[in-house]
């Protein structure tokens, strides 16, 4: 049991997923289960759902502008809001392995062809990865 264990925690640990994908993964799935009617045959439970007080209904505008804004903010926006979206920082190849996750664990209809281009391509442009910070900032001793 002990060995199983470990070697579970090897291969975690030597696994090229970084947190923050795993972190956006999870904040993604409580999003989708925490809003009533988020998930199949709930749609009475969200039309009856009383609006949040200062919530307002978001647009296309919540997202940058740019090809495949439009296609982006209705395909997501579906399921959860462009929070979400906005505050994650992903390649390309890992907003694509994004949208496998969401067919496969959240039930999202398949992504496929151009339009799935399209999204992937806008969500990679829009929204890329951000450098990493040096804890205490740049040290301004070193050459750049």
């Amino acid at each position: 049991m002990a060995a199983t264990r470990s070697a579970a925690r090897r291969s975690w640990s030597g696994s090229a997923v970084p947190r923050l994908f795993c972190l956006l993964l999870g904040a993604v799935a409580l999003l989708c289960l925490g809003r009533p009617g988020a998930w199949i045959g709930h749609a009475a439970a969200q039309a009856e759902a009383p609006a949040r007080p200062g919530s307002m209904e978001e647009t296309p505008e919540a997202l940058p502008e740019g090809e495949g804004r439009e296609e982006t903010f209705y395909r997501c926006t579906a399921c959860h809001g462009t929070a979400v979206i906005r505050r994650s920082r992903l390649s390309r190849e890992r907003w694509d392995e994004l949208m496998d996750w969401m067919t496969e664990r959240q039930g999202m209809p398949p992504l496929e062809g151009e339009e799935r281009r399209l999204i992937v391509d806008y969500l990679a442009g829009a929204f890329p990865p951000q450098q990493q910070r040096r804890r205490g900032g740049a040290n301004p001793f070193l050459p750049d």
